[in-house]
């Protein structure tokens, strides 16, 4: 589990220096943060984030930029959307009732306009034609970017299953 972890981590760590190069302009900062600022600051965005997603409604997609790069098991590295990632929640909504039942705290890695997220996480998916139960548990990890509005957007995801 360990070592899975850390394949992870040193995976996107190499993303996001891809993404903090792949832009030609630099958005300047806004604001000057500390790494135990941005550390709080983050840790809220997370707990909000899961706050809107235990609501299984669409409103949690708001937290994803326009275009972002997803790992996910038995599948290759993608460039997705916002619109991209609506369309594939309302086929899982459509046909499952999904539950969070836990989640790890997130632990934070700061880096001045981007950070980097991960916790543990167990939902369930439930048919709802059969009530056949699946369980989803892994380590969600997620690098998060400063806009130019200060605001901060999912720029990257990578979900590890157990």
């Amino acid at each position: 589990m360990k070592n899975s972890t850390l394949h992870m981590l040193l995976i996107v760590l190499t993303f996001q220096v891809l993404f903090g190069c792949r832009n030609e302009t630099k958005i300047e900062s806004l604001t000057k943060t500390s790494d135990s600022e941005l550390t709080d600051l983050i840790t809220k965005q997370v707990d909000s984030l899961y706050s809107v997603y235990k609501k299984f409604d669409y409103d949690w997609i708001e937290f994803y930029d326009d275009t972002y790069t997803a790992m996910y098991p038995d599948s290759p590295i993608q460039l997705m959307t916002k619109d991209s990632l609506l369309e594939q929640w309302k086929r899982i909504y459509a046909q499952y009732n999904v539950k969070l039942l836990s989640r790890g705290q997130p632990t934070i890695i700061p880096s001045a306009d981007m950070a980097i997220s991960y916790n543990s996480f167990n939902e369930i998916f439930i048919n709802k034609e059969t009530l056949d139960t699946i369980k989803n548990s892994g380590i969600y990890l997620v690098n998060w970017k400063r806009q130019s509005d200060d605001s901060w957007k999912i720029v990257f995801e990578a979900v590890h299953q157990n």
